[in-house]
This record gives structure tokens, sequence and C-alpha cells, in this order.
């Protein structure tokens, strides 16, 4: 038996059948038996092939048999849910909680570590799963990565999607910066409760849409697949960190340097990752607004955020290219030949590159053998970011080498 268990929450809508989509991928490569090893949790209103639609199974068996028109609660014979309620309320995820919960519970011995993966309200899953796994079994640690966690109309506000407790260890959350329906607004900083200062938390805002940083295939037949390839390298790495086996790597392993293109590739195509915002039809769902986090705030997600994404791309381009962000940012340094140098090294990066010089490189040119730098310290911003975003150890998480 494996010391570590893994669940896999999916969406609205969304299953194990899912193609091209992060958390169907992660669940089919995951090493091992379900229920011995990992646990797959179709999404609220979905209807798979090969399972049952979550909220019409009894969730205390594992051949998930049909609910019982009477009996106990206590028995698994909560209301009945169908396609409708489910993507309307997410009607039938507080079932795959209680699946879970009883899945966990049959582990002999119970496992060391329990890792989730989710995406919108299979993310939210992820929280009300560890909260109630807090009650029964506060002794194993979870580690969540939440990939633009939205809990829906009406569920925002309930103390189990909205409070993470102190036996979450590590908890990520993916943002997506250009969703903009109404009723899509995410559980961000200002939504969740942590009780426990010990959990290591940080939210990490990526260009696109609400599936931008899920749905792989799509993304990368749309031109906007750099978003996506990082997420699904981040979610990769953060699980295996902590114990999660797959039977072949979900994603590509991508260095400091390459990660740092990836970003730049981001920053470049900004302007076509934003028209991925759902259209006139789709706004019906709550309108079209601005997600709260940023509108006037994304400086409390990110130090430098006129140049840098997220937390997570300024602490790789710091590893990455010290000498240059100590001369840019941090206004320190007298090393112009080493910050030169690390400039001549993205010559075959020419999406990072072409950042550096809209921040005032001027490469060299035939006739001029000098690389002319920008102002010291020219990059540098007030600092507004929040103090967990900034005390957050993403070390701690696996995802620097």
């Amino acid at each position: 038996m494996p010391g570590v268990f893994t669940i896999f929450n999916y969406g609205t809508n969304a299953s194990r059948d899912g193609e091209g989509e992060i958390v169907a991928e992660f669940g089919r490569l995951a090493t091992g038996t379900e229920y011995r090893d990992f646990l797959i949790c179709d999404g609220p209103g979905s209807n798979p092939t090969s399972s049952v639609t979550p909220g019409r199974f009894n969730p205390f068996t594992r051949d998930k048999q049909a609910k019982s028109t009477f009996g106990n609660k206590e028995m698994g014979n909560t209301h009945t849910n169908w396609k409708l309620t489910g993507t309307m309320t997410g009607a039938g995820w507080d079932d795959n909680v209680i699946h879970a919960v009883a899945t966990i519970a049959e582990l002999d011995p119970a496992p060391t570590a329990i890792n989730m993966l989710g995406w919108s309200r299979g993310a939210v899953t992820c929280t009300k799963m560890a909260f109630r796994l807090r009650e029964i079994f506060p002794q194993i640690p979870v580690n969540i990565f939440a990939v633009d966690p939205v809990a829906g109309i009406g569920n925002k506000g309930d103390e189990d999607a909205s409070t993470i407790r102190g036996n979450v260890k590590n908890y990520l959350a993916v943002l997506s910066m250009h969703e903009t329906r109404g009723f899509f607004k995410p559980q961000d900083i200002k939504r969740v409760t942590f009780t426990n200062r010990g959990t290591n938390a940080i939210y990490l805002p990526f260009p696109g849409n609400h599936g931008g940083q899920v749905n792989l295939d799509k993304s990368v037949k749309k031109n906007l697949g750099e978003s996506p390839q990082l997420v699904w390298y981040l979610a990769m790495t953060f699980l295996q960190h902590f114990g999660t086996a797959f039977t072949s790597p979900p994603s590509p392993v991508y260095d400091g340097r390459e990660q740092c293109n990836l970003y730049a590739k981001m920053t470049l195509k900004m302007p076509a990752y934003k028209k991925s915002s759902p259209g006139p039809t789709q706004a019906l769902l709550g309108g079209r607004k601005t997600r709260d986090f940023l509108n006037n705030k994304v400086d409390q997600y990110v130090k430098f955020s006129d140049f840098f994404i997220n937390e997570h791309h300024r602490r790789i381009f710091k590893r990455t290219f010290p000498k240059i962000y100590a001369w840019v940012f941090e206004n320190q340094g007298t090393d112009t030949a080493g910050v030169s140098q690390e400039f001549r090294s993205t010559e075959n990066l020419p999406a990072l590159k072409q950042t550096l010089v809209d921040i005032g490189f001027v490469p060299a040119t035939p006739g001029v053998t000098t690389i002319m730098l920008p102002i010291r310290g020219g990059g540098a911003q007030a600092v507004t970011a929040l103090g967990q975003q900034v005390s957050a150890s993403m070390s701690a998480m696996g995802l620097y080498v």
C-alpha cells in the first residue's frame, strides 16, 4: 500500500472521459489502482461513460450502487441529483466529499499524505474535502493544487468552500486572468480564510479564460499554449514532489530558462490571451466583469507586476538571471559585464530577449559591440504584495531544482 493517496477532482460537467484536460490526463496517468492509490471524482453534472453522475450513487460504495429511495442519510441516501442541478448549483459534490472520506477510511494503513488536483468546482471540492478530513483524520497532511477554484452561485461563502484548515500543509491556486463571467468569480485570496499560519499557500495568476490553463490541446490550437504548458508542468512537479507517481510524465520538464521564455511568450501574447475571454453569449452568466484580483489589485499578488505575471515568474527569473534581476529590479550590483552576459545568453530565447529589450536593453549590433543596459533600478515598483504571497515557499512545494 503506497504512503501517499491522490484525489483527482473534476469541474462541472467534466469527467474522466475528458481528453486534453489537466485533471483527466493526470488521473489517467496515475500509477496504481483506483481506491488503493488514487481516487477519481467526476464533476457535478457530468455523465461519464464508465462511471455514474455524482449524487446518483451511494457514496459509501465502491461499485457505486444506486441510492435507495428510503433510508438514513448517514448510509448515503442523500438527495438524488441530476445533470441540471449539478451544473447550476454543484449538486453532487458533497457526495464526492463523502465518497472520498469513506474511501480513505477504508485504507489500511492510513495514507501518510493526501494530494489533490482539481479544477473549477473540482478545485473547490479539494477545499471541501480537506475541511472534512480535518475533522476525521487531522493527522494526515493534505497538499492541494487548485486550478481556478470557482464555487458557483450561492456557494462561495460556504464555510467548507472558503476555509482552508491547518491539515492543508501546501496550497497552490492558479487564477485565470481573463475569465470575465460574473458568476465565475474565483475563491481568491480575499475570499478564503486560512485557519493556520503554518499553511504554505500562494496564488498565481495566469493568462487565459477559465479553461485556458487546463485544456492544453484546445489552447495550443489557438496558439495560446504557453499558459497551460507551464501550469501542467507546475502541477506535475508539485504532485510528484509530495509523492504522487505517474506511469509517464504528464508534462515535459522545463528548466529555468525555458520557463522564463514561456512567461515571456505570455507577456507578448497578452492581447490575444485577453481576447480569449468569454464572448457576449457566455457573458450572460453574470455579465462581463474584470475579476477583483486584477482590478487594481494584481500588485498584491506579485512584486513588480509591470514585468512579472505572478510570483513564480518573478522568482524563477530571479534564480535564473540573478544579475539582471538585481540590476533592473533591486537597483543593486556593479557587475555590468555579468548583466550583459546574462542578456547575451537569451539570444536563443527570442521572446525573453524581446521582453528585456522592451524594458531598456539595447542589443549589440554589427558596428557596436557593447550592450546598452537600462537604468539601474528602472524596473522597481512600490511593493504592495500581500505578506502571504511574499512569504510562501515554492521551494517547499518542489518548484525549484
